[in-house]
């Protein structure tokens, strides 16, 4: 009869044990009778969900995946009994508890088969394994949850412990995390104090607070915050501190209106979610100050009433301005002028206004006086007057007076707004009535660090401060920001649980690569490359920016685009390979770029298009001549040399030449001599019948083997640049020139064999080229802009109205857009100047 206090689960594993074994007699004729077993079952937190009568086998133990210490295995693969060896195809039942399980498996000797209970991994003196601790350690460390591990091993067929078990094993380890860190912290109080008392210098402590939930900038309603305070000296947490405003024990049995029952309650605060970060500070100080750690210094920033709350208490506590927070400050205030100053809207001038703060206020904070003079100089060296610069090493208008410009400012000229210099010098005002504070500023980038850590552990997008789990994760950040990687070792012991040689190998080495890459961040070349790099993506962002339309802004969807907004800037032209040059050729009835088409040709590779096209209008006698192509308007016939032709009308043609340039992958058009004459006349009739912009969707570009060869061919080998000399004297061929389909063909073989290697991207012309070059024939006409640059600009598609929405879009938008095609920006200025005056 089972007892009145026993467990029904411990009575169901025992009757299974005993109805596996009941009928069995062990004889006494083996020489393995000293083996003793200890049948006391172990505690467990899954129940065996039947009762099992008799010898049932199951084959569940084979289904999935298994976590297995193989050690453990082999010991264990032994009779209780008779100390036979195990076969594990012997299993007939497994029992899973946590992440680890026990097989129950049959003893092959005939006249033993006793079921042996052969554990998985090692068990702990409470029962449950050891794996399960340690899984709950690196989830914590790692800053999953259940739901995320679950999803893991879901994936992974691994047998998934229950939520209770889980939440049950992670308030138990908590408590070692917590234990942990707050002797952490004791111990980095104390190194902190001796090594100020050794230097003789006061105790400062940075402090900051974070949030587990983002706030929108007017509204902070986190349930949960911490904060730390972390010594200047040893950079280590010398305490931290957790506020709560929800407890999700008590809220369920609020929501039933039943008497909450006594528990280890998380919730702690019951103010507003801003009021949190001024209360722990206080909380800290006072913790530090009974530790016999008196804090003299604290480095904070003005977003709280922190220190308002800190005087109340430490009458003499000091306190320094957050550098980081300090320069956030100015370029906040800077970004609101911009709204009112067109001249601040351009992405460097304001970095470059911060920059020239910061030099004011960092390199003259050896008295207030010197600070002063330091912010004077701004306003008038950025609008161009330098008697005060002196000898400041960040002006370098000393250096060359004549040639000076501004690296970071329009053009390199100075500032000219009147408004916006009386606005930059009432900022400066500002600044000047707080040089006190700025004379010596302190740091919370510690802080910082440490709010990521936990970040990463107490994820924002998930609610752990609903439990004692928040507390467990903010001490593994403690834990980890002052002992390192190698906390996960005293945390393994503390559990009494063996670390594992991979859990310290791995541990010592992320220390090792952590310190590595502290050390070289520290070094100024370091610091001048993350600069270089951190100029170089905000210079390609605002490239993109001026490519592209208004893509994400508030309200953008409401407001709408007007025409000109919408339009996307064309990017550089390039050969990346995937090309397929295609090589085409007319024949006209005239040299006058409205002319009509007689005959239309392509190749590539193996596949050809040919086409004799109708004209509209007479052929002149110079083109019949040279093409042997003549045309009865008055019967529709075409003839080639006297003999009659079939043909096409002038769409259908160019309609079909459409559809055999869509059997070809990313075709990009070549041709003799194609830039000033073929591709004028095809853009217009495209243009004419509306298939324009559906062959501009086919290709992207094309090639003029005519400046191709005059660029790689010296002039003193060849006669001349005709087509039919260059193939004579470099492929030793001739052909019937001025028929469209030999012109290509051989024009191929031509290609291949000697252009095709010597090919670079600005060979490449847009399909937008002609029209492109047409707008800006005014400015060619009046010398305001060389002709060559506006070639080079049409060449990669960018026209007139292009540069004018650059300069729209961004102050230095042509210049950029230069910078990218290659062209000299001096003559941006010339653009802009010229906009200026139209407008």
């Amino acid at each position: 009869m089972r007892g009145l206090f026993q467990s029904k689960i411990k009575s169901k594993r025992s009757n299974f044990f005993k109805n596996l074994n009941r009928s069995i007699n062990l004889q006494n004729t083996n020489d393995h009778t000293y083996v003793k077993h200890n049948y006391i079952d172990i505690g467990a937190e899954e129940e065996v969900e039947d009762e099992i009568e008799g010898m049932v086998i199951d084959n569940d133990w084979q289904v999935g995946r298994r976590i297995v210490e193989l050690g453990v295995l082999a010991e264990k693969m032994y009779c209780c009994r008779c100390n036979v060896p195990l076969h594990l195809h012997d299993t007939i039942h497994e029992r899973t508890i946590g992440f680890g399980s026990y097989l129950h498996i049959m003893c092959t000797n005939q006249e033993c088969r006793t079921v042996t209970d052969v554990p998985t991994g090692k068990v702990g003196p409470t029962g449950s394994f050891n794996i399960t601790a340690k899984i709950v350690i690196g989830m914590i460390h790692a800053g999953l949850g259940y739901a995320q591990i679950r999803n893991f091993l879901t994936e992974c067929n691994l047998p998934v412990m229950s939520k209770s078990c889980f939440q049950k094993h992670e308030k138990k380890i908590g408590k070692i995390f917590v234990s942990a860190a707050e002797e952490s912290c004791k111990n980095a109080q104390q190194l902190e104090k001796e090594i100020s008392v050794d230097k003789e210098l006061e105790l400062e402590v940075s402090f900051d607070a974070g949030w587990q939930k983002r706030g929108s900038g007017f509204n902070y309603n986190s349930l949960t915050g911490h904060a730390s305070m972390i010594g200047k000296q040893t950079g280590k947490v010398t305490c931290y501190d957790i506020r709560s405003k929800s407890c999700k024990f008590c809220e369920h049995h609020e929501g039933k209106k039943d008497t909450v029952p006594s528990h280890d309650c998380c919730r702690n605060w019951y103010g507003s979610s801003k009021s949190m970060e001024p209360d722990m500070a206080v909380s800290m100080a006072h913790k530090m100050n009974d530790n016999e750690c008196p804090i003299d210094v604290i480095h904070a920033d003005n977003d709280s009433t922190t220190m308002l709350k800190l005087k109340l208490d430490f009458e003499n506590l000091k306190k320094k301005d957050d550098q980081n927070h300090t320069t956030k400050g100015i370029t906040k205030s800077l970004i609101e002028l911009s709204k009112r100053h067109k001249e601040l809207k351009p992405g460097e001038v304001i970095p470059y206004l911060n920059r020239c703060f910061m030099y004011a206020i960092t390199q003259n904070s050896s008295s207030e006086l010197e600070i002063d003079e330091g912010l004077s100089r701004i306003v008038p060296h950025v609008f161009g007057d330098h008697e005060l610069c002196g000898a400041v090493d960040w002006c370098t208008f000393k250096d060359d007076p004549i040639s000076f410009k501004y690296k970071s400012l329009p053009n390199g000229k100075p500032l000219i707004s009147e408004d916006l210099r009386r606005d930059l010098e009432n900022l400066i005002e500002k600044y000047k009535s707080k040089a006190s504070s700025l004379r010596n500023l302190g740091s919370t980038q510690a802080n910082e660090s440490f709010n990521h850590s936990v970040a990463t552990k107490a994820p924002k997008s998930k609610h752990y401060g609903g439990s004692q789990s928040l507390a467990s994760r903010v001490s593994s950040a403690v834990l980890q920001k002052n002992e390192g990687y190698n906390y996960l070792e005293q945390m393994n012991e503390a559990a009494l649980l063996s670390p594992g040689e991979y859990t310290k190998s791995i541990a010592k080495k992320l220390d090792s690569e952590k310190l590595k890459r502290k050390i070289k961040r520290q070094s100024r070349e370091f610091k001048k490359k993350r600069t270089e790099l951190k100029k170089k993506r905000n210079k390609k962002e605002r490239r993109l920016n001026i490519h592209e339309p208004v893509s994400y802004q508030s309200e953008v969807a409401t407001i709408g685009l007007s025409e000109t907004e919408a339009i996307t800037i064309p990017s550089p032209l390039k050969l990346d390979g995937t090309e397929s040059f295609t090589f085409f050729d007319l024949e006209t009835t005239g040299l006058s770029r409205v002319s009509d088409i007689t005959q239309i040709a392509a190749v590539h590779d193996k596949k050809l298009y040919q086409s004799y096209v109708l004209p509209r209008c007479d052929i002149s006698f110079e083109a019949s001549k040279v093409t042997g192509i003549t045309c009865c308007l008055a019967k529709n016939k075409m003839y080639v040399h006297g003999k009659e032709v079939d043909t096409k009308s002038q769409y259908e043609s160019l309609l079909d030449f459409i559809e055999f340039l869509k059997t070809i992958p990313n075709p990009i058009i070549v041709g003799h001599n194609i830039c000033n004459f073929d591709m004028a006349i095809l853009s217009n009739k495209l243009k004419e019948f509306n298939l324009f912009s559906s062959f501009c969707n086919v290709t992207s570009g094309f090639l003029d083997t005519l400046k191709l060869a005059k660029r790689i061919f010296p002039r003193n080998e060849v006669d001349n640049y005709k087509q039919s000399t260059l193939i004579l004297k470099y492929v030793g061929m001739e052909y019937s020139a001025h028929n469209a389909t030999e012109d290509v063909q051989s024009l191929q073989h031509l290609f291949h064999q000697k252009m095709k290697n010597n090919c670079k991207h600005i060979d490449l012309h847009s399909i937008y080229y002609c029209s492109c070059k047409s707008t800006y024939d005014s400015l060619v006409q009046n010398k305001t802009v060389s002709r060559d640059t506006c070639m080079r600009l049409a060449k990669n598609g960018i026209s007139l109205s292009h540069l004018q929405i650059a300069n729209s879009r961004d102050a230095n938008g042509i210049k950029l857009l230069f910078q990218e095609f290659n062209i000299p920006t001096k003559t941006a200025s010339i653009f802009v100047s010229a906009f200026a005056t139209e407008q």
